[in-house]
């Protein structure tokens, strides 16, 4: 590859998150206001009120998202780094109400696990039971075809071992 592959939020879904988010913040003023209910209203202005924050705050965000290069792949979200090619040793994909994600296979786990914050290792060996990888590739919010992805990753980690014979089988 020449030229590094660099996918970016989808506007297109913060956008109706922010919208949908405001139309329940209305909503919550709408029971204060009219209905005098307090407490579902507060509840609904709060929660929908952190929806219109996080669907504004990725929105606006324009930093990459998911990068792909002749090294390897760096998913800002994960927190890791950049896996190289020659750690990654499989992947497949798993979805969760139509929330994608790659779930990589590496040869020294511990060692990006090593890199997140406790909580996000918490989260990281959580995926576990759910069927996931604690290295696992969020692709919700970034337009792209899972499969075409899973294939590219499978090809360019299994050019990378053809690269690097000395390398340890799986590990």
């Amino acid at each position: 590859m020449t030229e590094d592959l660099i996918y970016y939020n989808s506007r297109k879904r913060y956008v109706l998150l922010t919208l949908v988010s405001l139309a329940f913040v209305a909503v919550g003023v709408f029971l204060i206001v009219k209905k005098g209910n307090w407490s579902q209203g507060m509840i609904t202005i709060i929660f929908f009120g952190a929806g219109v924050a996080v669907g504004a705050r990725q929105f606006l965000d324009t930093r990459p998202r998911l990068q792909i290069t002749d090294e390897g792949i760096l998913d800002r979200t994960l927190g890791v780094g950049l896996i190289p090619w020659t750690e990654i040793t499989d992947a497949y994909v798993r979805a969760i109400n139509h929330e994608y994600f790659i779930c990589l296979q590496v040869r020294d786990e511990q060692a990006y696990l090593g890199r997140l914050s406790p909580l996000k290792r918490r989260l990281a060996n959580a995926n576990e039971a759910l069927g996931f990888t604690p290295i696992s590739v969020n692709l919700s919010g970034v337009d792209l075809n899972p499969e075409q992805l899973l294939e590219y990753i499978l090809k360019q980690s299994a050019a990378a071992k053809l690269q690097h014979p000395e390398l340890p089988p799986n590990s």
